[in-house]
């Protein structure tokens, strides 16, 4: 992982963002791209027949805040000692953020677990971008202060998605002490556990299985219980998306371990 991405903005979450790219390049040495969209609705008005109209006036005021934060935020990595460079995309953030991350490892952006989900933002934004992409998504919540690799679990029920967020996360494993696949409601006609056991210990995991057992809860209040016994760094599981899965995951899931618990999420679909 040598690529990492994130979504620059002077939004509430960057700050909390911008801190666990900075731990991702600093324990991979790799190399930081601040993507910067320009979107179109911050200088472009809509009327109610369905023309638009560039203001002159909020076109500036946009280009000075975003000229404000290279200037704040190339102070700070002057110091951190890491090779960096910003990439401006016009259109909508999207449509930025998935183009970008074309030749990215990871994406790393906010997932407020309080927002409305909007499009545009919080959960809608990360969910609009993970599933038109290839790249995994690190989803930060706005309270997460750093990136550790002491230990991480895997939210596994040995679909594709699942599959795929363990392949795209095999460096964040690689890199953490103790790793733990916890089994939700696998499908028998799916891959079993033991399989992504046997993948991980491939590329040196040595990952411990915990079956999460059925119960009157929901998936989301069992996996949270388990995820708060272990008490990992961050999470990795798949993105779904379609159907019951998409709202839990983008629903509940997402806004139990981040709201609640505070942990980044790496997101693959």
């Amino acid at each position: 992982m040598k690529s990492i991405m994130v979504h620059a903005g002077s939004d509430a979450g960057f700050e909390s963002r911008l801190q666990v790219a900075l731990d991702l390049t600093r324990r991979f040495n790799g190399h930081l791209s601040l993507i910067l969209p320009r979107p179109p609705q911050d200088y472009v008005a809509f009327d109610m027949f369905g023309g638009a109209h560039f203001i002159a006036e909020a076109f500036d005021v946009a280009e000075q805040e975003r000229q404000k934060l290279r200037v704040r935020v190339d102070e700070k990595l002057k110091v951190e000692g890491m090779p960096w460079d910003w990439q401006d995309f016009d259109g909508t953030t999207v449509d930025a953020l998935v183009n970008a991350a074309r030749l990215g490892d990871v994406m790393v952006m906010s997932l407020d677990a309080t927002a409305t989900g909007a499009p545009g933002h919080g959960r809608a934004l990360v969910s609009d971008v993970v599933t038109a992409s290839r790249t995994p998504i690190l989803a930060v919540p706005l309270s997460c202060k750093s990136m550790a690799f002491n230990r991480a679990i895997i939210a596994y029920d040995g679909g594709f998605e699942a599959a795929n967020a363990i392949r795209a996360g095999v460096p964040l494993l690689a890199a953490t002490d103790a790793v733990r696949i916890a089994e939700v409601e696998a499908s028998p006609d799916e891959f079993p556990v033991t399989d992504a056991a046997t993948y991980l210990s491939r590329h040196g995991i040595n990952a411990e299985i915990a079956v999460v057992a059925k119960g009157d809860t929901s998936i989301e209040e069992r996996l949270l219980a388990e995820t708060k016994a272990w008490r990992p760094d961050f999470l990795v599981m798949g993105a779904y998306g379609h159907g019951r899965w998409r709202e839990t995951i983008f629903g509940g899931v997402t806004r139990f371990l981040l709201g609640e618990i505070g942990i980044p999420v790496l997101l693959a679909h």
